[in-house]
C-alpha cells in the first residue's frame, strides 16, 4: 500500500477508543442498553460524532501546525486556562495507563488462575515493547490487534444473535432515576472519550499527508468503531436482565455460549486494555520528555514501575471512581473546540460571500 498512514491513524484512534469500559461492555450498558432500544439511536449519533471528532481536532493540528496536546489546549482555550487542562490530561494519561494495566491484571486472575500482578507485568513488558519502537510500534500493535478485535466482536455478536434470536429483553429501557435521556448520554460518551482521542491526534498527525487523510480515517474509524459498538450493544439488549450489574457483561453473555468464546472474548479484553494503555503510555512519553527532557526510552522503563501502586488498587475501583471526573471536562473541550470550528466556517461563509 503507497500511503497507508491514514489507515494507521484509523487504527490508533479506534484502538485508543476501545478500551476496557468499551469491550466489556460495561460503558454501552452505562450510556446505551440502558434506555433500551432508543439506545440504538444514542449509539448512532454517537457514532456519527465519533466521525467528527478528528475532523474538527485534526483540521486543526494541521492549520496550526500543532505539535503536542500542551500546544493545542493553549491555542483552543488559552494560555491560562490551556495550561491547567494540561495538566489535568497529563494526569489523565497517566491513570488511564494504570487502568488498563490494572485490567490486565483482573482479566489474567479470573480467566487463566494466575496472581494479579503476574497480570499487570505481562501488560507492562507488551507497552515496554512498543514504546521502544516509538510511532512505529504504536501503529503495528494496532495494525495487527484492530482486525482481529473488529472480526472477534463481530463474531461474538452474530453467535449470541444467532441462539438467542432479536428479542431484547430490555425495549423500552429501565427504570432508572437519571436526570439524563438517551440523546445528553450519547454527548456524553463522546466527550468521555475525547481527552484520549485528542491527546492521541496531536502525537500521530504526520501520518496523515493532508484533508483526504482526514477524512479518510475518520469515515473508516466511524465504520469500524460502529461495527463493534452495535456488535455489543444489540446483545446487551437481548441478554440485559440477565447480565445487569455483572463487572463484566460480556464476558457473561460470552460464558452463555461455550468455554472457547470465553477464552476469545478474554482476548479481546486484554487486546482492548491494551491498545488504550499502549496510546495513553506513549502519549504521556512523548509529553514528559519534552518537559523533564530524559530520553523515552528511559521513560518507558520508569513508566510501569510508577503505575505498580496505582495499578494494584484495582480495576473496577479506578474506573467507577476516577474516569467519570473526565467526562465532564472533556464535554467542555468539545464544545468550545465545536464552537470554535462553526464560527471559522461563518467567518469563511461571509469572506467568500464579499467577493
Amino acid at each position: 500500500m503507497k500511503n497507508r498512514g491514514w489507515l494507521e491513524a484509523a487504527f490508533i484512534y479506534i484502538g485508543t477508543v476501545i478500551g476496557a469500559g468499551f469491550a466489556s461492555g460495561q460503558e454501552i450498558v452505562h450510556f446505551f442498553a440502558v434506555y433500551g432500544t432508543k439506545g440504538m439511536t444514542g449509539m448512532l449519533i454517537a457514532i456519527i460524532l465519533f466521525i467528527m471528532l478528528p475532523i474538527v481536532v485534526l483540521f486543526r493540528i494541521k492549520k496550526d501546525n500543532i505539535k503536542g496536546y500542551d500546544e493545542f489546549m493553549v491555542i483552543v482555550l488559552g494560555n491560562r486556562i490551556g495550561k491547567f487542562v494540561e495538566i489535568i490530561l497529563t494526569l489523565f494519561l497517566f491513570i488511564s495507563y494504570s487502568v488498563m494495566l490494572a485490567g490486565g491484571g483482573a482479566i489474567v486472575k479470573e480467566n487463566f488462575n494466575l496472581n494479579y500482578n503476574y497480570g499487570i507485568l505481562i501488560m507492562a513488558l507488551l507497552t515496554l515493547i512498543v514504546f521502544i519502537f516509538n510511532v512505529k510500534g504504536l501503529s503495528y500493535a494496532n495494525l495487527i490487534l484492530i482486525p482481529l478485535l473488529v472480526l472477534s466482536i463481530l463474531y461474538i455478536g452474530i453467535k449470541i444473535i444467532g441462539y438467542n434470536g432479536l428479542e431484547f429483553s430490555n425495549h423500552i429501557g429501565a427504570n432508572i432515576t437519571s436526570n439524563g435521556n438517551w440523546l445528553t448520554s450519547s454527548i456524553l460518551y463522546i466527550s468521555y472519550n475525547s481527552l484520549s482521542a485528542i491527546v492521541i491526534f496531536t502525537t500521530i498527525d504526520n501520518l496523515l499527508k493532508n484533508k483526504k487523510d482526514i477524512i479518510k480515517t475518520s469515515i473508516l474509524s466511524g465504520i469500524l468503531l460502529g461495527v463493534m459498538a452495535f456488535s455489543i450493544l444489540i446483545p446487551l439488549l437481548i441478554k440485559y436482565t440477565d447480565v445487569f450489574g455483572f463487572e463484566i457483561p460480556m464476558l457473561a453473555i460470552a460464558s452463555s455460549l461455550n468455554e472457547s468464546c470465553v477464552k476469545l472474548y478474554s482476548f479481546i479484553l486484554m487486546s482492548a486494555m491494551f491498545t488504550t494503555a499502549i496510546a495513553s503510555g506513549f502519549s504521556l512519553i512523548t509529553r514528559l520528555s519534552k518537559i523533564i527532557c530524559i530520553n523515552k526510552n528511559i521513560l518507558a522503563i520508569i513508566l510501569p514501575i510508577v503505575t505498580l501502586p496505582i495499578s494494584n488498587l484495582g480495576f473496577s475501583k479506578l474506573v467507577t471512581t476516577l474516569y467519570p471526573l473526565f467526562g465532564y471536562l472533556g464535554l467542555f473541550i468539545i464544545l468550545i473546540i465545536s464552537i470554535e470550528f462553526l464560527l471559522r466556517l461563518i467567518s469563511i461563509k461571509k469572506i467568500c460571500k464579499l467577493r
